[in-house]
């Protein structure tokens, strides 16, 4: 059964409504009149010189009390009719503008589950519609960001694949074509094609599971200054000689709910992106409470971030001329999944010059306590 149109429905609503209340004002105003028009006949004295009793005036002018209460009812029915006239068109302005900002919206509605995201509707009408354009507005922004992630990822994938798999195509088919002879510097190389494939597949799989959130968390207490210590005992080892690792970390222990395996990862991320752009000078990791959080920051004398770049540094696949540069390894997906997973536990990410040059990258997560 098909169901009536608003319009129709506050079309009909307003005539209703105008109709009941004339009609009940009338009947009421005929009833009291009735009464005040028979008393006051009843008061009159009479030629005769008797008193007239109540209701005697009905009886003996009756034919002048139905002329008066002839003449309300089609006063009545004269303010029926017009009130209905004017609730009419009353009524068809109002549903006109409710309906169509709510058609407009169909439309546009229709419009993106075609695949058309760039339709977008004007806020109108009143508050409870103007507030539904603005919620569809806001999901049609997000869907066409999402889209063009989307497409940015795609095209991200393609070019980090595109070469390593080229390179590792090369080497197989020169080596299997007899034109490079099989040593093991080649198959070295080979395999390290191979690895960076593997590490850059593993990394999307996980930052997929972490945008989609299905990423598995172990949540348990975790004292983040001794994590962040042991990272930086890590980190030393791999660091070049001309870097100095440090960790500074109060005494007492920072406790934070959480992953210890996925944080860890996260520390990781930052340590690694950071020795791979400070070729000497100090790392530094630093942990404190601050308010009802726990802050880290690993703190590089390294190449720096332009000011351009610092909003773009947990995006997935980020480059930035020399201070990201494709040559200095990695694929560019470690810091956006380590901004996931703090954001899955909580927190915010952050990065920020480092006032005697370099930068400042880190993450901040509730404390255990709050």
């Amino acid at each position: 059964m098909r169901r009536a149109g608003l319009w129709v429905q506050v079309f009909l609503s307003f005539l209703v409504v105008a109709l009941c209340a004339v009609l009940a004002v009338g009947l009421i105003a005929r009833a009291a009149l009735a009464r005040a028009f028979d008393a006051y006949l009843a008061g009159l004295p009479d030629p005769s010189g008797m008193a007239r009793g109540r209701g005697m005036g009905r009886l003996m002018l009756g034919a002048a009390e139905q002329t008066f209460i002839s003449s309300v009812d089609r006063s009545v029915y004269l303010a029926a009719i017009l009130a209905v006239i004017v609730a009419g068109i009353v009524a068809l302005l109002l549903a006109r503008y409710l309906t169509r900002p709510i058609t407009k919206l169909e439309h546009a509605a229709e419009g993106l589950a075609g695949g058309d995201l760039t339709h977008r509707v004007d806020v109108a009408g009143p508050a409870e519609v103007a507030a539904l354009g603005r919620a569809f507005n806001r999901m049609a922004d997000s869907l066409d960001q999402a889209e063009e992630l989307r497409r940015r990822l795609v095209a991200d994938v393609s070019h980090e694949l595109r070469n390593p798999i080229a390179a590792a195509r090369a080497q197989a088919e020169g080596m299997a074509d007899g034109v490079l002879s099989v040593e093991p510097r080649r198959l070295g190389s080979l395999v390290e094609d191979l690895k960076h494939l593997s590490a850059l597949v593993d990394d999307l799989q996980v930052l997929t599971l972490a945008e989609s959130g299905r990423l598995p968390y172990q949540m348990r207490p975790i004292d983040l200054a001794q994590l962040a210590a042991q990272e930086c005992e890590r980190a030393q080892a791999v660091a070049s000689p001309d870097v100095q690792v440090a960790c500074r970390r109060p005494s007492e222990p920072v406790e934070v709910v959480g992953d210890v395996t996925r944080i860890s990862e996260v520390l990781r991320n930052l340590l690694s992106n950071a020795l791979r752009h400070t070729q000497r000078g100090s790392l530094t990791v630093s942990v404190r409470e601050s308010g009802r959080e726990a802050e880290v920051r690993v703190i590089d004398t390294g190449e720096g971030i332009a000011d351009e770049d610092l909003q773009y540094v947990f995006e997935r696949f980020y480059r930035a001329d020399s201070a990201r540069a494709a040559d200095t390894g990695g694929a560019g997906l470690g810091l956006a999944i380590s901004r996931r997973i703090v954001e899955d536990h909580g927190g915010t990410v952050f990065a920020e010059h480092n006032p005697e040059g370099g930068a400042i990258v880190g993450f901040r997560l509730p404390l255990k306590s709050a």
